[in-house]
């Protein structure tokens, strides 16, 4: 599995698409930073960072084209090769969720780089503290991130064309589950109507104003229960779905 995953990684860097997504988020990075430079001191601006975690949303289908893009061409040699199916599906899912966990870090990394340098110190003690709630909200953000990306990933097996999974995924995430959670919790409301929001549409979660109101380890546990949840669910589906697939 090892091997498998460290040749993924290779084929992923050999991919132009990957250093165009890591420019176009660098570039994304750099213009925040800009913003955020108008800030008073590095506490203000590194707090700023907690608001940016819905965007691996956004990011997750595009990271899984460079992954599995051309993988439904070469399956039929691998299988061939005498790979077993759920080795290609964890695989390439594995490899995907380190590639995007090394963009993440170089860009978070930088944007605070860019801040530690760049803005005032007035205070050690609060410092501390916005760093403290950028790994909060990274720690939450990181299973919403895997489950998000473990159902673009069988999407993108399963689906042989890129552009209907892709087109499904976006209506999913900005049409369709708002819908499917303002029918579920009709009838319920505080915790009980916020639980059903998270459990049925996940990147909410990652919502500055969800984050706002539940930063307490009970939201950690939220976060992780249902981004794992969603992981185990659409993993579990896409192998079941993919063992049964015929490969041409």
């Amino acid at each position: 599995m090892l091997n498998y995953i460290k040749a993924e990684l290779w084929k992923a860097f050999r991919h132009k698409g990957i250093y165009g997504l890591a420019l176009f988020l660098g570039l994304c990075t750099a213009l925040f930073a800009f913003m955020m430079l108008e800030a008073d001191d590095f506490s203000q601006m590194a707090s700023a960072a907690s608001t940016t975690m819905l965007l691996g949303m956004l990011v997750a289908p595009l990271l899984t084209q460079i992954v599995d893009g051309k993988a439904l061409g070469s399956l039929k040699n691998e299988v061939s090769f005498g790979l077993s199916r759920g080795r290609i599906y964890w695989g390439k899912l594995l490899a995907g969720l380190m590639l995007g966990l090394v963009l993440c870090l170089l860009l978070l990394g930088s944007y605070l780089l860019v801040g530690w340098l760049a803005l005032p110190h007035y205070s050690r003690e609060a410092d501390l503290v916005a760093l403290a709630v950028v790994g909060f909200s990274l720690l939450g953000a990181l299973p919403v991130w895997c489950g998000i990306y473990s159902l673009c990933h069988m999407m993108a097996l399963l689906i042989p064309s890129t552009a209907a999974w892709m087109a499904f995924y976006y209506i999913l995430s900005f049409f369709g589950q708002p819908v499917l959670v303002a029918l579920a919790a009709m009838g319920t409301e505080g915790r009980v109507g916020s639980l059903i929001q998270a459990i049925l549409m996940p990147a909410s979660l990652l919502m500055p104003d969800f984050l706002s109101g539940w930063l307490t380890w009970e939201y950690q546990f939220w976060c992780w229960a249902v981004g794992i949840g969603w992981l185990v669910f659409t993993t579990a589906l896409g192998l079941l779905w993919f063992r049964r697939r015929e490969i041409k």
